[in-house]
């Protein structure tokens, strides 16, 4: 049954025909993402990143959404409801590194483990080789059949691939501990594929997984960071860059210019239009606010139903079991009703719908509750990260890199991306762990200053 779109004579508009909740979500992006960029060190806190990625992906197309006189899905609430969830993120990460900072203090050596140098060398290189295996085997199956969502062998070779960013993490981590050169070659390895899909597939998840694996793992070991001036351009440039990432992969494939002569060119930024992006309702922001309207209209809600459908997709073989056995345990949801044809409404093959878009149609208003969790769970891996814990900061970046998603695809990627990253890495870390640490009484002042605050002092966490 088709559902009227409801008329928007009824929101709070300003002179200039915007939702004032759109202003608002701007000036907490804002706030959030100069408040890390300021601190300095801040830059890589979760809270921070994800206001970075709001400022230079969701504004955007919430600029040209707003300024569409058709677009009869935009309301206060949504924009609202977007903004909730940022101070949720907020919120929740700040209360998870109080927490982890309290356990510190009283237990500092359950967070800085030792780890044998050499073991950690050996395991950044089997991850690397177990990746690269995956990604030459995604390339011997035809996808084209799958109607936009991969199905069948690959979805487990694409699960294995995500490997080599885990190898390129560890790697940089010890590089930045020893200045050895066998971490930095495999590093250099792991870095390759997606150095090429980020730069020739003009892949927007490599790139930013290719920043925070590598940047991010410096800036934790050397509480480091790039220079204010530097960060603010990347912003600017990220913004042309995700929102023009069809056109730059057109000129690519086409040979017409490299994508050093995108990025160099100073037609790629004149012709940026915040307004008219070329997408209108049909953005990853436009799905997200026609399901925030269905849901709302339809007054059903589907309770993780999407999470759980995320799960089975991802970690259910349909190549063992069947394809019926997988459709069969998964449970209707918009998103599935939308793919299959089941249902009219806004859709397109290959799109996202945002972490908006779920989190609201499983749960509601209640669904900031769900980005609480989620910076909740980043403040603590903070926390023990910015405390020098090899773990800690491996297992903060490894997510990291994850955690965005849950902004730009869904909250349920970060949730099927949890099981295969902890068992695996955990049992990668248990392997190369040696007792007990050796202990030195410098000061730790990487990330945050918590630890003279509080009198702790810290550990090295590697052995030779």
């Amino acid at each position: 049954m088709a559902l009227a779109p409801f008329e928007c004579s009824d929101l709070t508009m300003t002179d200039t025909g915007f939702h004032l909740s759109f202003y608002l979500l701007c000036v907490v992006l804002l706030w959030l993402a100069l408040r890390g960029i300021l601190g300095g060190r801040t830059v890589f806190e979760y809270p921070t990143l994800a206001a970075m990625m709001g400022l230079a992906w969701v504004v955007p197309q919430g600029l040209e959404l707003e300024s569409d006189p058709y677009n009869y899905y935009t309301s206060d609430a949504f924009w609202l409801y977007v903004t909730g969830c940022y101070l949720f993120i907020y919120w929740g990460f700040q209360a998870g590194r109080k927490a982890e900072h309290r356990r510190i203090v009283r237990a500092p050596e359950r967070v800085l483990r030792g780890f044998s140098m050499k073991r950690l060398v050996i395991a950044s290189a089997g991850l690397t080789a177990l990746g690269l295996l995956a990604i030459i085997q995604m390339r011997d199956v035809d996808t084209s059949g799958m109607g936009g969502e991969w199905t069948g062998i690959i979805t487990m070779w694409f699960l294995l691939a995500k490997a080599t960013g885990f190898g390129l993490c560890l790697a940089v981590l010890i590089f930045a501990r020893t200045r050895s050169l066998t971490p930095f070659i495999i590093a250099f390895v792991a870095a390759l594929p997606i150095v090429h899909g980020a730069l020739f597939g003009v892949g927007r998840e490599l790139l930013f997984d290719l920043v925070i694996l590598t940047a991010g793992a410096w800036y934790l070991v050397k509480g480091k960071h790039p220079p204010r001036g530097v960060i603010i351009v990347c912003l600017l440039v990220g913004t042309v860059l995700l929102n023009s990432a069809g056109e730059i992969r057109q000129k690519i494939n086409s040979g017409e210019e490299s994508m050093l002569g995108v990025l160099t060119s100073t037609e790629t930024y004149l012709r940026f239009d915040f307004f008219n992006l070329g997408q209108g309702s049909a953005s990853e922001v436009g799905f997200a606010q026609y399901d925030f309207w269905h849901a709302n209209q339809s007054g059903s809600w589907e309770l993780g139903a999407d999470h759980w459908n995320k799960l089975v997709h991802q970690y259910v073989p349909a190549f063992l079991l069947g394809q019926d056995f997988k459709q069969g345990l998964k449970i209707s949801t918009l998103r599935e009703r939308l793919r299959h044809g089941e249902e009219e409404g806004a859709f397109s093959l290959g799109s996202t719908r945002t972490g908006f878009s779920d989190s609201y149609r499983g749960f509601g208003l209640f669904g900031v509750l769900v980005f609480g969790v989620i910076g909740y769970g980043f403040g603590f891996l903070y926390a023990s990260a910015a405390f020098g814990g090899m773990s800690g900061q491996y297992f903060y970046l490894v997510l990291l890199a994850e955690g965005m998603k849950a902004i730009t695809h869904s909250t349920a990627e970060l949730l099927a991306a949890l099981p295969f990253t902890i068992i695996l890495s955990l049992a990668v870390l248990r392997l190369a762990k040696v007792n007990p640490c050796k202990r030195v009484s410098r000061p730790v002042r990487i990330g945050s200053s918590f630890g003279p605050r509080y009198g702790v002092t810290s550990h090295t966490d590697v052995r030779r």
